[in-house]
């Protein structure tokens, strides 16, 4: 199995146990940059994880979560994030976003959402 194949499935699986943080801090370069669809940017491993906790901590409940298997081309892989969650003084919310990542120097140095 590739670096980028095993990236791509661990992330997935840790993402399917809610285990972002552990994902992000065992599989992200220290360097790594977010792109959010409205095109801000997050720069660097430490805000990347403080951003995905601030979301974390705002989830009052948990409705839905899928995540694909990983689609992998070369350096990149690719998975469909589909979730349903209640956020403080937001309410219920539906996302459906393709997630792409690309792998440099067997890390995640980059992810961009799309929805």
């Amino acid at each position: 199995m590739t670096v980028v194949r095993r990236l791509a499935y661990t992330l997935a699986q840790l993402c399917r146990e809610w285990k972002f943080p552990e994902a992000q801090s065992t599989l992200f370069h220290e360097e790594a940059v977010n792109i959010e669809p409205d095109g801000r940017i997050t720069s660097g491993l430490p805000a990347i994880m403080a951003k995905e906790q601030l979301f974390l901590d705002n989830i009052v409940e948990r409705h839905l979560l899928e995540i694909s298997e990983p689609i992998v081309a070369d350096d990149y892989f690719a998975l469909q994030l589909l979730m349903d969650v209640t956020i403080v003084n937001i309410g219920r919310r539906t996302r459906n976003e393709l997630c792409v990542y690309h792998v440099k120097d067997g890390k995640i140095i980059r992810e961009q959402f799309f929805y």
